[in-house]
């Protein structure tokens, strides 16, 4: 059995049903209370982290049978980066894996309402995924091809079957748009608590372990992992992220009113109590947190304006009936990004029975369910039911988990969340870190080059009189 240095932890009862048991670290709770708390000795799992991801873990593990499960969270269940996150719960993704545990969230938090009784806020709106571009529009096709084999109902649709579908967006500018219909909007807040509540009537407890699987609010799992005896490395670094709050519409936005992803204005909109939540991936992110974090609970950060102005001007021109439309407030949160724009997941390859989970990369709620629920297969049967290797933490190494190398690679990945992905495109970022002895020489003769875990590969010749330099093929 290997034991870790954690947190402070002091317990809360709750008086809703299933929390009998449940044991929380709260950051207000006074250091003489945090001390009197009795742990127990071991744990069949200790789980690090009340977010989305670590009921979610919680919650599966209960559902195979594990009830000797303790919850870690410094601050109050949920009060993280999941407190913070828009709702949105999209099955949309690039890589097959992501839309599988995209689509597994959505069915679970579907029945988890009635499941618990807890609300969860569950709504079935669907999502209008916006081109302005032919290129774009081809690349939204592609996304619905991969959509459809999976099993998740979508089509491409026009700019007038847009406007049916949203009335008050500005649809001048369009070539088409991908309609997903099962796509929906949750409390994920209210969706961690279901949860936690599910799984504290499966028989969970409170704290200290056999298997440790680890996972902080997000931007936790860096310093957590380097804690250790032995240090894990988990390379993800923190970015602000912004979205905003208006007052309901004159005549306010129907709850299952579709949720509108602008890829080439960058931005998302979605309904918000009769009016609107809108945030975006802007060019210039500001990495935050650089030389660590000590906060136990994320308050709204300092907002920027000047930042948000580019979005801001972006949401108008899509939407210009909102120029009079008075807004509440600009959000301002961290959200964790990966060196390759994928989330982390699974085994360490230096402590046997440390399992991670983080770096969402502002997906954490559509992965919530599906990525809680392969984590916990791994850890039950020594493997997971779906192919998750693209996610796997054995990806990195050392080399990534560099503080600086974090903060030039995040500037480069929140953009790409939203750009267009170009077949053979390598990062900028982090470059001519390992080179052979026969870099030089293979430059020189025109080389083009491609990044491998950090090593610089030759991927094609071009005679050095055939003009500039590029990194794609």
């Amino acid at each position: 059995i290997m034991f870790y240095r954690l947190l402070s932890i002091a317990r809360r009862r709750r008086t809703s049903p299933g929390w009998q048991n449940w044991s929380l670290a709260r950051s207000n709770t006074s250091t003489a209370e945090a001390h009197s708390i009795t742990l127990p000795a071991q744990a069949q799992v200790v789980i690090c982290g009340g977010g989305i991801m670590g009921t979610s873990v919680a919650y599966h593990l209960s559902k195979m049978g594990w009830t000797d499960i303790v919850l870690l969270e410094q601050g109050r269940l949920a009060a993280g980066s999941t407190r913070f996150c828009a709702g949105i719960l999209s099955t949309a993704r690039q890589l097959t894996i992501e839309q599988k545990m995209a689509d597994y969230s959505n069915r679970l938090y579907h029945q988890l309402e009635q499941e618990t009784g807890i609300q969860t806020g569950y709504i079935r709106t669907g999502s209008i995924f916006l081109a302005q571009t032919q290129d774009r529009l081809i690349s939204l096709k592609r996304i619905n091809s991969s959509l459809n084999v999976t099993g998740i109902p979508s089509e491409i649709i026009s700019p007038k079957k847009v406007a049916e579908l949203y009335p008050l967006l500005n649809v001048h500018d369009l070539v088409g748009a991908m309609h997903v219909p099962e796509d929906a909007v949750v409390s994920s807040a209210d969706v961690a608590l279901a949860l936690a509540s599910a799984a504290s009537q499966n028989g969970e407890q409170a704290m200290i372990p056999i298997h440790i699987w680890k996972k902080c609010p997000h931007w936790w799992a860096y310093e957590l992992g380097l804690s250790n005896e032995k240090p894990v490395s988990i390379p993800l670094h923190a970015c602000e992220h912004f979205y905003l709050l208006t007052r309901p519409l004159e005549t306010p936005l129907q709850s299952n009113t579709p949720t509108i992803v602008d890829a080439d204005g960058r931005i998302y909109i979605r309904n918000w109590q009769g009016g609107i939540l809108s945030g975006g991936f802007e060019k210039n992110p500001k990495p935050i947190f650089t030389e660590g974090k000590n906060q136990l609970e994320i308050q709204n950060l300092q907002e920027d304006w000047d930042h948000f102005e580019p979005l801001l001007s972006s949401l108008l021109r899509r939407m210009p009936e909102l120029e009079t439309l008075e807004i509440m407030k600009l959000v301002n949160c961290p959200e964790t990004f990966t060196p390759d724009m994928r989330c982390i997941m699974g085994e360490s390859p230096v402590v046997q029975g440390y399992f991670v989970l983080a770096g969402m990369n502002s997906a954490g709620l559509s992965f919530g369910g599906g990525a809680g629920k392969y984590l916990a297969e791994w850890m039950v049967h020594g493997y997971p039911s779906e192919n998750v290797w693209d996610l796997d933490l054995k990806r990195f190494g050392a080399l990534q988990s560099s503080r600086t190398f974090l903060r030039h690679r995040v500037m480069e990945v929140m953009p790409l969340i939203y750009d267009l992905k170009v077949p053979r495109w390598d990062f900028q970022t982090g470059r001519q870190l390992r080179t052979s002895p026969l870099y030089d020489r293979l430059d020189a003769q025109g080389a083009r080059w491609m990044e491998k875990h950090g090593f610089e590969r030759p991927k094609y010749f071009v005679p050095p009189d055939k003009g500039k330099k590029s990194n794609f093929c």
